[in-house]
C-alpha cells in the first residue's frame, strides 16, 4: 500500500492531493442489515450466513459481566470482526472502482477528464486504513471526501471530521506507520522525490517499548533482557528497512545502548 502511494505520487498523472481517511469507531457502527446484504453477495451457503448473523446478534459482554444486545457494530477483538469490517468497507472499493475517473476509466478518458478540469483518483486501502489519491486540485479532493462520506453512510459508517484530512504530498502524510513526503533531493534545486521513513509516532512507540523492557526490573540480567528486546527491535527494523531509515536506526541504536547500560 505504501509503495502504491509512492508510485502514484511520482507518476506523471500527478496524484498530488490526498484524502487521508479516518473512520469514526469503525467496528462499533457497522449496520448489520447492510453488512449482511454485502455478505450474501459473496456467500450462498445459508449455514454460513446464519452463523455470521448469529455472531453479529450475540451481543457484547460488558465489564460488569452483563450481556448487552447490539443492532450495529462488530465486537472488537473477535475473530470475525476484521473480516466483516473489511466486507463493509468493500462498499468504498466498489464505488471508487466504477466511478468516472477511477481505476476502471481508460487512459484516453482520464486524459480527456484532465483537459476538462475534472479529477482522476485512486483508492489505496489496507483494512480500515485508506487514502484517496487525487489528480486534480484541493476542491476536487474536498468534493470527493463528501462523496465518500455518503457512500460509507450506506453501511452505517462515518468519517471522523477532525481526522479525515486533505493533504498535498509535499506536506506529507503518515500512513501505516510511515511518513510519506515529497522533498527536493539533497544537493539539487529542481529534482523532487517521494521519500518514505518511519513516522514520529512509530519511533515513539518503539522507544517506549524499549524503556518498558529495560525498566521492568532493576539489575536485570542481560540473558533475560536481550531476547525480548531483540524480538521487538528486529520486527520493527525489518518493517521499516525498505524506507529511508538509516538516521532513525542510528538514533534507535544509541537509544537502546543508553537504556540497556544505564
Amino acid at each position: 500500500a505504501v509503495a502504491e502511494i509512492v508510485f502514484l505520487t511520482t507518476n506523471k498523472a500527478q496524484y498530488d492531493w490526498i484524502v487521508e481517511g479516518d473512520i469514526k469507531a469503525c467496528f462499533d457502527e457497522i449496520d448489520h442489515t447492510a453488512l449482511m446484504g454485502r455478505v450474501r453477495r459473496r456467500i450462498g451457503d445459508k449455514r454460513v450466513l446464519n452463523l455470521v448473523k448469529a455472531f453479529l446478534k450475540a451481543g457484547i459482554l460488558t465489564q460488569e459481566r452483563q450481556l448487552r444486545k447490539t443492532d450495529a457494530g462488530a465486537p472488537q477483538g473477535a475473530i470475525l470482526s476484521p473480516l466483516l469490517s473489511n466486507v463493509a468497507l468493500s462498499v468504498l472499493d466498489d464505488y471508487i472502482a466504477h466511478a468516472p475517473g477511477g481505476p476502471s476509466t481508460s487512459a484516453h478518458f482520464r486524459a480527456k477528464r484532465r483537459r476538462q478540469g475534472l479529477p482522476n483518483f485512486r483508492l489505496v486501502r489496507y483494512a480500515d486504513d485508506w487514502c484517496l489519491m487525487v489528480a486534480g486540485d484541493r476542491d476536487h479532493a474536498e468534493t470527493l471526501r463528501e462523496e465518500i462520506a455518503g457512500v460509507l453512510s450506506t453501511v452505517g459508517l462515518r468519517l471522523s471530521e477532525g481526522k479525515t484530512l486533505i493533504t498535498h504530498i509535499d506536506e506529507g502524510l503518515d500512513f501505516l506507520g510511515w511518513r510519506i513526503q515529497r522533498h527536493l533531493k539533497k544537493g539539487t534545486t529542481d529534482r523532487r522525490f517521494v521519500y518514505t521513513y518511519p513516522a514520529k509516532k512509530s519511533l515513539a512507540n518503539i522507544t517506549m517499548k524499549v524503556k518498558a523492557l529495560c525498566g521492568q526490573t532493576t539489575n536485570q540480567d542481560l540473558a533475560d533482557l536481550l531476547p525480548g528486546l531483540n524480538q521487538a527491535l528486529r520486527g520493527w527494523c525489518t518493517y521499516f528497512q525498505p524506507g529511508v531509515s538509516s538516521r532513525t536506526f542510528q538514533y534507535l541504536r544509541a537509544f537502546v545502548w543508553k537504556h540497556v547500560w544505564e
